[in-house]
């Protein structure tokens, strides 16, 4: 195994399980926990992380594939899903308003399952079959909350202004199309520009 990214709160590796190339999230211990509790909410993450990849797909959103889930070692195994992130796609494809319009949909499918993403950037989704596949649920949770829908949006608009500001109409294209998909999308969005307000005034 290979690993290819490590963070706080996990070690991503890359790999073969039952000649499947996969990737395996392994969640990291945490020294200052007592044993037993960093076990214990280790694995309830694992749990909950891998509960929300499948009601995605449940829901109609592209997510990888799980295979196995190892509570002694806290690890996932899922699905290698190998296309380019949404953020090359949309940085360079002649077709990113059509696909940002697809992303939009799929949010809207998300949230109108109250799952949370909790990181919804565009270096978490991945592009295959010009279809966007979601991954990394570890800062998820179900949540009917129109705040915590709205949070999602917003982190994703930030992240749109950021990475692609040369590409300005591309969140007015996904709030369309969320919109569309989710009933309840208006009042999310209204949301989204409170909390732009409230972050221009502290």
């Amino acid at each position: 195994m290979t690993i290819i990214a490590q963070g706080a709160e996990a070690k991503i590796h890359r790999g073969r399980w039952h000649g499947r190339e996969v990737i395996i999230k392994e969640r990291v211990s945490k020294a200052y926990r007592p044993k037993e509790l960093d076990m214990r909410l280790r694995n309830s993450r694992l749990k909950a992380e891998a509960q929300l990849i499948s009601q995605a797909r449940k829901a109609g959103v592209r997510t990888p594939l799980i295979y196995d889930i190892d509570l002694e070692k806290s690890a996932i195994t899922m699905e290698f899903i190998d296309g380019p992130t949404a953020k090359d796609v949309l940085q360079n494809s002649d077709d990113r308003e059509e696909l940002a319009a697809l992303i939009g949909q799929k949010i809207g499918r998300l949230h109108n399952a109250d799952l949370i993403h909790g990181d919804l950037t565009t270096s978490n989704m991945l592009f295959i079959e010009n279809e966007p596949c979601f991954i990394d649920f570890g800062l998820g949770e179900k949540s009917p909350e129109p705040e915590k829908k709205g949070v999602d949006m917003h982190l994703l608009k930030e992240a749109l202004q950021s990475a692609h500001s040369e590409h300005s109409g591309l969140y007015e294209i996904i709030a369309n199309s969320y919109v569309e998909e989710y009933t309840e999308g208006k009042k999310i969005l209204k949301i989204v520009e409170e909390i732009e307000k409230r972050g221009r005034y502290t």
